[in-house]
């Protein structure tokens, strides 16, 4: 297996039309195969995280799935479930056939089938393991999960594995390939749009957005999920994912335009 590991979060928002329910980003998700071509083709190994955009989070939300069981809309809840499920099985789907058309090798990691506990909880089987030693890409998602206890059910968010898999496997890079921004921008709400932070460290004050819809943390997660996983040892970027190129560059050591954590 290649020394370097490469860890790629699409986020959801990126690959997603946000204000339309179950809407893909075909032409996103075909740069960003063709990106991991030429990863793959630098002797890098590839690890996929996807997060959910529209296919998950608006009818997450709407239900409270990340409070856990309700008794009041549990019913509902129940049947919200497994229609977020399936749509975040049919996003990955697509994903999965892009990348098959580039002849790369991927294999879903399903993560409510396989494993069990939401959030930094979240434990993942074996499976995993197998994926990477059979020099496969495993394709990870933000998903529903099942938890112990009264709860019931939790999210796990894309951003959460990413965290998960820094402390578990030894990756040498990840990067959150955002929409709508180059990276993280202080102060995005000022007169002035705010300015792209190249270097974050944690004690740098940051302001960011947050999405109407996104249930799972925003921004703000993905920072401290991505500090997390710098402190473990891995490289850490946030770039723009519309401009996939910066993505390559990265990867290769070479000047890019995002944030890099220090």
């Amino acid at each position: 297996m290649p020394e370097e590991v490469v860890l790629i979060k699409f986020g959801g928002s990126l690959i997603t039309n946000k204000s339309k329910v179950c809407s893909e980003r075909i032409d996103i998700i075909d740069k960003l195969a063709k990106i991991c071509v030429n990863i793959t083709s630098l002797n890098k190994k590839l690890i996929i995280v996807h997060g959910a955009g529209s296919f998950g989070h608006i009818k997450a939300k709407e239900l409270k799935i990340f409070e856990g069981k309700i008794i009041s809309i549990y019913e509902k809840q129940i049947l919200g479930i497994e229609k977020i499920r399936s749509d975040m099985l049919s996003l990955n789907e697509k994903i999965i056939d892009m990348m098959l058309k580039y002849k790369l090798k991927p294999e879903t990691y399903i993560p409510h089938l396989e494993g069990k506990g939401s959030g930094m909880n979240y434990v993942f089987s074996n499976k995993i393991d197998e994926i990477i030693k059979s020099n496969k890409i495993p394709v990870i998602y933000g998903d529903v999960v099942d938890i112990d206890g009264d709860k019931e059910f939790g999210i796990l968010s894309g951003d959460d594995i990413c965290e998960i898999l820094c402390k578990r496997l030894k990756i040498s890079h990840v990067i959150f390939a955002i929409d709508g921004a180059d990276g993280i921008i202080d102060n995005p709400n000022s007169k002035s749009g705010g300015k792209l932070i190249k270097q974050f460290s944690s004690h740098h004050p940051v302001v960011v957005n947050k999405l109407e819809f996104d249930v799972t943390g925003g921004m703000n997660l993905k920072i401290k999920r991505g500090v997390n996983c710098f402190r473990q040892g891995s490289r850490v970027s946030i770039i723009n994912g519309n401009n996939t190129e910066m993505i390559l560059k990265a990867v290769m050591g070479v000047e890019y335009l995002g944030t890099e954590f220090i």
